[in-house]
Parts: structure tokens; C-alpha cells; sequence
């Protein structure tokens, strides 16, 4: 690339401007003074005569530009600039995990506030922030499931694909916990990096799918070697579910026959299917549900983990820092 593509400073180019204008501001200010001074001693032919020969020649234009340009590249070495790209690779300890987001339309029910959605995302973000999982992927589900991110330690990716989840981005109605653990499970077992497999499940349960499928899932999450981790959201009351009507106006879901639509919290199928993986179940009611799945994955294998979390654009500022010295 012929152009700067990003400076770490941008600010501190009117820096390198300023610094320019005055050294050179400094350096013609001295040449004056220093001519005032010698005008004292008598002529100009006489005191060149009275000087020593290096001090005769008059180069205050030249050490002012030459002060000058290296003000402007010393303030441009400290913009850090940067053009070219470099890939960039995280070293950490830990083990790759799956967290899988049931994004149903059952979850914008209000029978926790937020809503059920809201507080999964919640408990995500609290997961990470524990530092749970070295790599992490990202799943919603709801009739099928979907993968949101690959394996990856970039922060940033999962962060933005976990804000803008919502019912939308999943479309097919109803849940299946069965495809996620087995789209999870899929994504982990193509992993190599020889540390422990996790996968934390987060659902109100209300899926409506057999039993069999799920428990099925759950053992191939187990033959795997992954450990599953289910977890619940709502409440066994239920609540409806605020929609957004056709003519833009707010309102609940209703069902063929015109009645409002109550969903509840129903744990048969997340417990079954950690029941079957030999995992473990955190049932909605729980307090602290982050700090429960940390402790549930604490015998999962950990490793050194190199992941590629990026590029940027590759650090130039020694090329403006050393002409400036």
C-alpha cells in the first residue's frame, strides 16, 4: 500500500505540524539573537575575523529547516503510522467452547426481565468475562441453528454478533435443542488443538421435538469428548410474548385460533439431554448461572491455544523516528 491506512494517534499530526513551525520558529529566533550579539563586537568584517572559522559561515536557514523537518517527523513517527497488513496470533491457556443461543421467539417473553433473550446474553457475556473457554463460537438457534462465529479468541466478533442477536436472525420458528448440540458438537470435533471440547447450551427448554432426538444428542456430544453444559431461562409461570403486528404496532403472539400464546420454562429436554452427555444441568432458578458453568467445566482439558485473531496494519513509525534523530 502506497498510502497510510490508519495512524494509532491521529491527533498528534496537528502535533508534528506544530513542533515543525517551532523549531524553526526557535532556530531563527537564535540565529537573530546570536546576530544581534556579535553586531556589539564591531563590523561584520571584524568579528569574522575575531571568530574561529567553523563559527563564521551563517547556516541559520539550513538548521531551521533541518530542526523543522525533524519536529514534523518526530510528531509523525508518534502518530504511528502503519500501511501493509500483518496477521496477528494470541497465545493463551484454556480450552474451546461452543456457546449455543436459543434465539426462538418463545425467549422475548417478559417472565424475566428483560426479557429471556436479554438475560442469556447476560450470562454470555458474564461467562467470558469470567474466562471461561480459550477459543469461543457462537451459535443461535431456533428450528435449525446457525453458526454465528467460527472458533475464534476475537473478542470484538463475538461481542457484535451477540448484540444484534434477536428472533430475526434465526427465522424458522419452534426449537430444536437436538440440532444445536449436534451443530455444536460438529464445530468443536473439527477443532485440533488438543485441548478439552465444552458446550453450553442456554434455552427456555420449550422446544417441541422428542426426547429421544435430544438424548441421542447428547451422547454424540459425549462420544465426542464434549462436555455439555445446559442451562435454563424463564419461569414455569411463562408470560406472553410481545410481537411486532404487521400494521408496526406492538402486541402479543396468538396462536391459529386467535388465543394469546403463554409460554413457559420447561427443563424436560435441557435436563434429559445433559442427563445423556453425562453433563451437567443448571436449572433456571439458579443464581449466578456464569459462575455454575465455570465450576461445571473446571475438569475440562486445558492448553496452550495459538489462534490467529486478525490482521492489522503493520507499525512504520521507525521510518519517520530515525531521519528525525
Amino acid at each position: 500500500m502506497s498510502t497510510f491506512s490508519i495512524f494509532d494517534h491521529p491527533w498528534a499530526l496537528a502535533v508534528a505540524i506544530g513542533l515543525a513551525v517551532l523549531f524553526a520558529f526557535l532556530a531563527v529566533h537564535v540565529q537573530r539573537a546570536r546576530r544581534r550579539r556579535l553586531a556589539r563586537l564591531g563590523t561584520e568584517p571584524v568579528v569574522a575575523r575575531l571568530l574561529p572559522a567553523g563559527m563564521r559561515s551563517s547556516s541559520g536557514g539550513w538548521r531551521a529547516a533541518r530542526l523543522a523537518a525533524a519536529g514534523l517527523l518526530a510528531g509523525i513517527a508518534f502518530a504511528g503510522p502503519r500501511w501493509g497488513r500483518q496477521a496477528t496470533q494470541v497465545h493463551m491457556e484454556g480450552f474451546d467452547m461452543v456457546i449455543a443461543v436459543d434465539a426462538s421467539l418463545s425467549m422475548m417473553a417478559t417472565d424475566v426481565r428483560p426479557n429471556r433473550l436479554e438475560l442469556a446474553k447476560q450470562e454470555v457475556r458474564r461467562l467470558r468475562a469470567l474466562g471461561v473457554g480459550a477459543r469461543v463460537g457462537l451459535i443461535a438457534f431456533a428450528g435449525r441453528s446457525y453458526i454465528l462465529t467460527p472458533m475464534t479468541v476475537d473478542e470484538g466478533a463475538v461481542e457484535l454478533f451477540l448484540d444484534n442477536l434477536d428472533p430475526s436472525i434465526v427465522g424458522q420458528a419452534g426449537s430444536s435443542l437436538a440440532r444445536a448440540i449436534r451443530q455444536g458438537t460438529d464445530l468443536l470435533a473439527a477443532t485440533e488443538t488438543g485441548s478439552g471440547r465444552a458446550l453450553v447450551v442456554i434455552s427456555d427448554g420449550e422446544a417441541f421435538e422428542p426426547q429421544p432426538d435430544v438424548e441421542e444428542a447428547g451422547r454424540r456430544a459425549r462420544e465426542a469428548g464434549v462436555a455439555l453444559v445446559t442451562v435454563g431461562v424463564g419461569t414455569p409461570q411463562g408470560s406472553t410474548i410481545p410481537i411486532t403486528l404487521d400494521n408496526g404496532e406492538r402486541g402479543l403472539k396468538t396462536d391459529e385460533n386467535g388465543s394469546v400464546v403463554v409460554s413457559h420454562y420447561t427443563p424436560d429436554l435441557l435436563r434429559a439431554a445433559a442427563e445423556a452427555a453425562n453433563g451437567t444441568f443448571i436449572p433456571a432458578e439458579q443464581t449466578d448461572k456464569a459462575a455454575r458453568v465455570r465450576a461445571a467445566l473446571s475438569s475440562v482439558k486445558a492448553a496452550k491455544v495459538i489462534s490467529a485473531a486478525g490482521a492489522q496494519g503493520t507499525p512504520r513509525f521507525q521510518w519517520f523516528l530515525a531521519p528525525a534523530l
